[in-house]
């Protein structure tokens, strides 16, 4: 039997995950020799000192399958072991192979960079340098976004897309399995409109993302022995960032303009954490920077919830709004903003539950004081 692509993914997912979970108890072992411990402060909800080297297993065991899997398809391409329908894109690699290297060069800076940042805590300026740095790799490689842009337009996009998303996946990364499970759900639906649009090799690297964070997330969210640290999370942010730009799309034949929107859609609940903190640290007059407890999934617990499960309601939420993106390229214009306003509403339902939690709770404490 002949590799087909289907086997491909599944071979990719299926080995990343398993070295994913080899790989992230002896990262664990790895932070805490070295001292890279997450350790309980203000501004934190952790109870005990963890080791926030996770990043370290998400980073090696997707650049080794990378690596691997590469070389795997110089090796079964001429021996003839590929389906002609794989066969036809595997000799196309070379003309890649510049993105490739230039990908891996912008994510293994921002991934040193995190571990730097949890080593000895950097100051939010140098941070954003380092990935403003990363994004002008991705310009390097060719990729940025398009959107029938002129092309510094579409320059300065990128880079603001991959600082927006690098820090979503770092604001976000505050309770037990919150950001690698969000990251697990986006590569997913990520993948599915990927593979829709025959972009094949980035199916590929979302199948490898997914194994490499699916892996972490069960010692993080099910175990909770570590956190995957800046490390991690800027890695995330930044690979997602990378291959939101590279997927297409656009199905030939619609004429709306609104696909545009799908990596937004798929992407909508990191993006409004982001937003809505910063708006409360604005707005209460606290550094925009400064990490705190104000974030969707502190305020979840401080309606009532326990931290699992403002974590899986969260998990929820993400794939309600992510699953909207799917239909959006099929779709004409009317049925496509019918569906744009139900992710929009989506948050609405959310900012409502939160002000009526927050009003009882108000009235609740005024009657106790009274």
């Amino acid at each position: 039997m002949k590799l087909s692509w289907g086997i491909i993914y599944l071979g990719v997912f299926f080995f990343t995950l398993l070295l994913s979970l080899i790989l992230t108890p002896i990262s664990e072992i790895i932070g805490r020799r070295f001292l890279l411990l997450d350790t309980p402060r203000k501004g934190k909800i952790h109870e005990e000192t963890k080791s926030r080297s996770g990043g370290l297993a998400i980073f090696a065991s997707f650049f080794l399958i990378l690596v691997l899997g590469l070389a795997l398809a110089y090796w079964t391409y001429h021996a003839s072991l590929l389906n002609p329908t794989v066969s036809k894109y595997i000799v196309n690699i070379p003309t890649i192979a510049r993105k490739i290297l230039w990908l891996m060069i912008g994510a293994t800076f921002i991934f040193v960079a995190g571990i730097i940042d949890d080593r000895i805590t950097m100051r939010p300026w140098t941070k954003l340098i380092c990935q403003i740095i990363s994004a002008l790799a991705l310009l390097a490689a060719g990729i940025r976004i398009q959107l029938f842009l002129p092309a510094w337009t579409g320059a300065l996009l990128t880079i603001f897309w991959v600082v927006l998303l690098t820090n979503s996946f770092n604001f976000i990364d505050n309770m037990d399995g919150l950001a690698s499970g969000i990251a697990v759900i986006v590569c997913f639906i990520l993948s599915c409109v990927a593979w829709r649009a025959r972009d094949l090799f980035v199916t590929v690297l979302l199948f490898s993302m997914l194994g490499s964070i699916l892996g972490f997330w069960y010692y993080n969210f099910i175990k909770s022995r570590l956190f995957m640290g800046d490390g991690g999370s800027l890695f995330i942010g930044y690979m997602i960032a990378a291959l939101t730009t590279l997927v297409t799309y656009y199905k030939r034949g619609v004429t709306t303009g609104l696909p545009v929107l799908t990596p937004l859609i798929i992407l909508g609940v990191p993006l409004f954490d982001t937003f809505s903190v910063l708006f409360i640290r604005y707005r209460t007059g606290r550094p925009l920077m400064k990490g705190d407890t104000n974030h969707f999934s502190h305020r979840l617990v401080n309606l009532g919830m326990t931290k699992r499960q403002a974590v899986i309601f969260i998990y929820v939420v993400t794939l309600c709004v992510a699953m909207c993106a799917l239909p959006l390229a099929y779709l004409p214009l009317v049925p496509a903003l019918l569906l744009t306003a139900q992710v929009v509403l989506w948050f609405v339902l959310i900012f409502l539950l939160e002000q009526t939690g927050r009003r009882k709770i108000q009235e609740n404490m005024g009657n106790k004081s009274s």
